[in-house]
């Protein structure tokens, strides 16, 4: 692998750790919040310039997702991307002719925003954080929960974290994916774990430091049926 490879494939996986780490900490300042969560997906929604440019353009008229496309300089799937954000905080609605996607504002959700910029609305979260029972740490399972979906990108995962509860939960996920009484040759471990993560022996050690699999002779194997291993 040529060097320049290897400093973007290093700067991809300290991206990909800062990512994973963020969406750890947001999930766990969200949990048990559930009045802040819209005002969670608001921020989302408006804190990117290129949304804001979206918002400001519906505001003029209502387009399809070409014409902001082509307004905007970029692609439709990067108009998609910003949308789901968007509909996902309820300021804009979309209905599809044909192959194509129409998009306007939705002037209620508007109203509903601009009620949760209200000092009533923050006064009320900042009752329900004062509440013992919304500062209680999550439960294994849902703790389990966030760590697997802050951690993987679909099937790809994006780090190790580095908490031994977190990494024994990821080390059990990526368990799963053997079938149990089953021996593998290193070549099929490999081949398992390679689209998983990018350092395939750091995941084999692990998994045999973890207790979740047994090495011998190269060859490898499940020590418990996977749903029995998990804490």
């Amino acid at each position: 692998m040529r060097e320049e490879d290897i400093v973007q494939q290093q700067r991809e996986q300290r991206q990909n750790e800062r990512q994973a780490d963020t969406n750890y900490g947001m999930a766990r300042m969200r949990y048990g919040l559930e009045k802040a969560e819209p005002l969670i997906r608001l921020g989302r929604a408006i804190a990117d310039p290129m949304r804001v440019r979206i918002l400001a353009l519906l505001a003029q008229r209502s387009m399809y997702g070409q014409e902001l496309a082509e307004q905007l300089d970029v692609s439709t799937p990067t108009i998609s991307h910003h949308m789901a954000l968007l509909r996902g905080a309820g300021l804009v609605k979309v209905r599809k002719e044909n192959n194509y996607h129409h998009y306007e504002l939705e002037t209620e959700g508007f109203k509903q925003a601009s009620s949760l910029l209200t000092l009533e609305h923050l006064r009320s979260i900042g009752a329900e954080l004062q509440d013992t029972n919304a500062l209680v740490n999550p439960t294994q399972e849902d703790d389990r929960q966030m760590v697997e979906s802050s951690f993987f990108d679909g099937e790809r995962l994006l780090s190790i974290p580095r908490g031994t509860q977190g990494r024994r939960y990821i080390m059990e996920k990526i368990a799963r994916t053997f079938e149990w009484g089953h021996i593998y040759e290193e070549t099929e471990v490999n081949a398992i774990l390679k689209p998983i993560y990018i350092d395939v022996p750091l995941i084999r050690r692990e998994l045999i430091n973890q207790k979740l699999m047994m090495r011998e002779n190269g060859r490898y194997w499940l020590i418990r049926p996977p749903h029995s291993q998990e804490a």
